[in-house]
């Protein structure tokens, strides 16, 4: 990805703030969520910021196609301002986020034998458009099998995990595999730019709740999530440990080898809580304790990118801060959209949404 050169760090963190103004409040994503139909829906849509996206979906509307065009304004504005982001190479490598989330869909895809065109429905492939890398997911849909698909991706930055998914969806037959190691490749990819360059991004003393505390976040979440997955998918402890994601943040090395070798998902669970005070409630299955960690730490990152504008001021970390929002609003809007469609009541659909 080019990028042109800062001309300085308020450049971005102007930008970010500026952008910040462009994201929808409780009260609009409320209103959204009363709509009756996906049609109103879409109507009460074009009077956002999401006009542009929408422009090209037409009746009969659908969840799917209305949440792909969510992205498709997402991988714009993240492509954006990743233009001047200059020396800050984190932010653009946080773009592969949005091809990561192509990529896991069509590998998924092939593994379960879909064809091309049951497949390209649910990709709208924008993100890759805007960097050239279009080919990549258009090689992966059109190999014969997934074998021939991970082979496409040689020479690749997610070549290498890709493989290791294939190997263990292969052995256990568990497909999200494939979400876990390509996520390992993005957040490996942060992770090292992180720490070749900490003072570039973490800055001074009082530079809090900015990149460096994403990343942390990103990081641990990634290990932790990870780990307690990998546990409940019947993983052996040294590949669990392979999957870790280096150097660890504030849940150490040391704690993530023992939620590896721990009894139960719930005594792992424990491990963090000195770490992270998310306090999970008694759940009927290890997914549905899994799926509360992984709340708390959504819960936490958004609260820390909304912290980052009021810490922050004018820098780069306001950037990710934004992206994380406007992530986190994609993500709320896709939920209402598939709530609206199945005629779920509106309270129900909020109670669902982080806002």
């Amino acid at each position: 990805m080019k990028s042109r050169r800062l001309s300085s760090k308020s450049y971005v963190g102007t930008k970010a703030f500026a952008l910040r103004g462009s994201l929808l409040d409780a009260a609009a994503v409320q209103k959204l969520a009363e709509s009756t139909s996906l049609d109103e829906l879409v109507n009460r849509l074009r009077s956002t910021p999401y006009a542009d996206s929408l422009a090209s979906l037409s009746p009969p509307f659908n969840a799917r196609r209305i949440e792909l065009a969510l992205r498709e304004r997402l991988a714009t504005v993240h492509h954006s301002v990743t233009q001047g982001a200059g020396r800050y190479r984190i932010l653009q490598l946080y773009y592969l986020k949005n091809i990561a989330w192509d990529l896991k869909l069509a590998l998924k895809a092939r593994a379960l034998n879909r064809t091309y065109e049951e497949s390209a429905e649910y990709l709208d492939m924008k993100a890759e458009e805007l960097v050239g890398r279009r080919d990549l997911i258009v090689k992966v849909l059109s190999a014969k099998d997934v074998n021939e698909a991970v082979t496409m991706l040689s020479g690749s930055e997610f070549f290498s995990d890709v493989e290791k998914a294939l190997a263990a969806y292969n052995s256990r037959g568990e497909i999200r595999f494939f979400d876990v190691y390509i996520d390992h490749a993005v957040l490996s990819a942060i992770s090292r730019e992180y720490s070749r360059n900490p003072s570039l991004y973490a800055g001074k003393s009082a530079d809090v709740n900015g990149i460096a505390d994403i990343v942390a976040l990103d990081v641990d979440s990634y290990n932790v999530l990870s780990t307690l997955r990998a546990k409940l998918w019947g993983l052996p402890e040294s590949e669990v440990q392979e999957m870790v994601v280096t150097p660890a943040k504030r849940v150490q090395a040391s704690a993530l080898a023992s939620m590896a070798s721990a009894d139960s998902v719930s005594e792992a669970v424990k491990l963090i809580e000195s770490s992270y005070r998310f306090s999970p409630q008694s759940a009927p299955s290890d997914e549905e304790l899994i799926d509360q960690v992984e709340e708390g730490f959504a819960k936490a990152m958004k609260d820390t990118a909304t912290l980052a504008f009021v810490w922050q001021g004018l820098s780069p970390g306001t950037i990710l801060a934004f992206i994380k929002l406007l992530e986190f609003e994609v993500s709320n809007l896709a939920a209402v959209a598939i709530g609206v469609e199945a005629g779920i009541d509106p309270k129900q659909i909020l109670s669902k949404v982080r806002i």
